[in-house]
């Protein structure tokens, strides 16, 4: 039986050992400096067959004892048991020495000398108890409205088919926190894959008896002798603190400091982006790309993106010949960057042009086909993908200097040759190595909208395309808001993507709608898809001052605390207050939501000092005024809205203590 051994980081004490089962765990995880309990396993745990399917029962010896390994940022420990059929489960558990936070996952081995086939692969399992313990909150996929559930001896099954945060069969983000009185454990799962989370809660909702596993559609496994294979990664975070915005903090800067030593790449950053997909479609030529170099110099962006279609075919990227005359396509991305913005670029390097009759033997089998980009997948556990992708990204880098790269459309189907689980870890791996070889690069994550979200994505890149949506005008607007809001629950601020599209097309003398459009993508980060030609000299004007708007916002970002004001039927107003972490400095930017008329919400700025004295700024009166953080704390900062007032943006600044 896995002896017991503790991990401990002078924050968190984890007390490993094994169950009555004799199957390893996490016995117990406790606050070192006060010995207070986070949470206990309860006795009745999982047994085997709860983590492996039965044909791979231990072999007849005990799981081994737990063994510890440290490097400068982790306490590792593992424990193996040999399984019948040639399998052997290795329990691997990872405290962050920073902070409240560890990982755990599983590796399976095949050391024997015939194939095993393993239909579902275990994430982690456990029944936790911890104390006032109440609720369980989590995010819809695409929407990310927000669920919270009362845990009453609810069963509970969360999950995402194919793809980590996808639609398909009411899929959600695979993040959950479950929480109450004495605080929260934060879950979150580092898998690009589909995969699926059983719960079920007591009766008081203070013992969580939990299984996160693929289920078979999404392992389809067989492990060859010699073969190895790591599922998906759990990392859990505990907080003692029962704030929304201190509690979310404390995880985005946790989890930003984890990113930051598992995955390096560049800092947080706020770009003014364009990007011409919204605009063009596929539909992006010579003639239009020249059209918005001449026109970016007073608009200030950061970075300008070139999404699909710029290609001949998916496979071939090089600039299409009917569209582009020889070195026109990179002399364009080559003067932009002389103005000093950053050029990006899309592909999609998973798929290849090709004939039904004639698919090279890397394309997946079964054939996928997707007639949106006319292209076959690629089988990554099947050929070396990750030279493939290097090649690739290093191809777009060398011929046309792009400094962000924007990776998207499909990764995974139902049916394949080699299996899901295999193409996912051939993904993942693969993306790592390009993060490595490129440690200046930003990378975009889209996967058509917001469909492959998860830990591993939104550590290791540095923006999450989290929906796509190609309209414009106030639907849209309210959907920029509604979506970056649910976002920002369980996203840093700075991988929260959104867009103004084509404002063009709404009407250019409408300055309090501009003003609304663009503030409706300023929650997270913000671009333009836009003939930036067609936009008029007023309607410019106002978009570049709420650039500067933005920028000014951007710098109370990044300590991640801010209230998030969730759009309702009842809601008068919508937004989200962003603080400084020393509480000296907030910024508030809503939106009219449900309200008509003029009226004045009352915004509570507890993020803030009672006994310091603060300057308000409305940027759009101009107005300034003087008042008492006890007020803020008291009353709220009233914001008024006429009758014809869209949306607000309010800073504050302490001026005196």
């Amino acid at each position: 039986m896995a002896s017991d051994t503790e991990l401990d980081n002078g924050t968190i004490r984890l007390h490993l050992g094994a169950n009555r089962e004799g199957v390893p765990c996490i016995l117990s995880a406790l606050w070192a400096d006060t010995g207070e309990t986070v949470f206990t396993n309860a006795a009745d745990n999982h047994a085997w067959e709860a983590w492996l399917p039965e044909a791979f029962l231990p072999a007849g010896g005990p799981a081994t004892a737990w063994r510890v390994e440290e490097d400068p940022h982790f306490l590792h420990a593992t424990s193996s048991c040999a399984m019948n059929g040639g399998l052997q489960a290795t329990w691997m558990v990872e405290l962050f020495r920073e902070g409240a936070l560890f990982r755990a996952w599983i590796l399976l081995e095949n050391i024997g000398d015939a194939p095993c086939e393993v239909s579902r692969l275990p994430a982690w399992n456990g029944v936790w108890h911890a104390q006032k313990a109440a609720w369980l909150r989590y995010w819809r996929s695409l929407s990310f409205e927000t669920v919270e559930i009362s845990l009453d001896g609810s069963d509970i099954t969360l999950g995402s088919r194919l793809h980590s945060s996808d639609e398909i069969e009411d899929g959600v983000n695979p993040y959950w926190i479950w929480g109450g009185d004495a605080g929260r454990i934060y879950f979150a799962l580092s898998w690009c894959g589909g995969w699926r989370a059983h719960l079920n809660s007591g009766n008081d909702g203070q013992e969580l008896d939990f299984r996160i596993f693929l289920p078979p559609e999404e392992t389809q496994l067989t492990l060859l002798p010699g073969e190895s294979i790591t599922g998906p990664v759990l990392q859990v975070f505990f907080t003692r603190e029962t704030n929304d915005r201190e509690c979310r903090a404390a995880w985005m800067r946790q989890r930003a400091a984890l990113g930051r030593v598992l995955y390096g790449g560049p800092g947080p950053w706020y770009p003014f982006a364009y990007n011409n997909w919204y605009t063009t479609r596929f539909d992006v030529t010579e003639s239009f790309l020249r059209r918005q170099m001449e026109a970016l110099d007073p608009f200030g962006f950061d970075v300008f993106i070139v999404d699909a279609g710029w290609y001949a075919a998916v496979g071939q990227w090089e600039p299409d010949p009917d569209k582009y005359d020889p070195g026109a396509f990179e002399s364009i991305l080559a003067a932009i960057r002389e103005k000093g913005i950053m050029t990006g670029i899309w592909s999609c390097p998973q798929f290849i042009r090709a004939t039904a009759d004639a698919l090279p033997p890397e394309a997946e089998q079964p054939p996928f086909y997707r007639k949106f980009i006319d292209g076959y997948l690629l089988d990554y556990a099947g050929m070396d993908f990750t030279r493939h992708l290097l090649d690739h990204v290093q191809a777009l880098r060398d011929r046309y200097g792009a400094g962000w790269w924007k990776y998207d459309q499909d990764f995974f189907v139902a049916r394949t040759r080699h299996g899901v689980a295999k193409n996912v870890v051939a993904l993942q791996g693969a993306l790592l190595a390009v993060r490595k070889a490129h440690p200046d690069l930003y990378m975009e994550n889209c996967q058509s909208g917001g469909r492959m979200i998860n830990e591993f994505t939104v550590l290791m890149t540095q923006n999450q395309w989290i929906r796509d949506g190609g309209g414009t005008g106030p639907a849209h607007a309210r959907s920029n808001l509604s979506e970056a809001l649910g976002a920002l629950e369980f996203m840093p601020p700075w991988t929260v993507n959104r867009w103004t599209n084509n404002p063009d097309r709404n009407d250019p003398r409408d300055d309090e709608f501009t003003k609304r459009y663009c503030r409706s993508a300023m929650a997270g980060t913000w671009g333009l898809a836009a003939d930036l030609p067609k936009i008029t000299e007023r309607q410019r004007a106002t978009i570049v001052r709420e650039a500067a708007h933005y920028r000014r916002l951007n710098a109370l970002k990044t300590d991640c605390r801010y209230d998030v004001l969730h759009p309702s039927r009842a809601a008068k107003a919508a937004g989200v207050v962003y603080y400084d972490a020393a509480g000296r400095q907030a910024a508030v930017l809503l939106l009219r939501w449900n309200a008509k008329g003029a009226f004045i919400p009352p915004v509570r700025l507890e993020g803030l000092l009672a006994d310091a004295v603060y300057r308000v700024e409305d940027v759009d009166t101009g107005e300034t005024r003087e008042i008492s953080g006890a007020v803020f704390w008291k009353e709220g900062l009233g914001i008024a809205f006429d009758k014809g007032r869209q949306s607000a943006l309010v800073f504050v600044e302490a001026v005196g203590q």
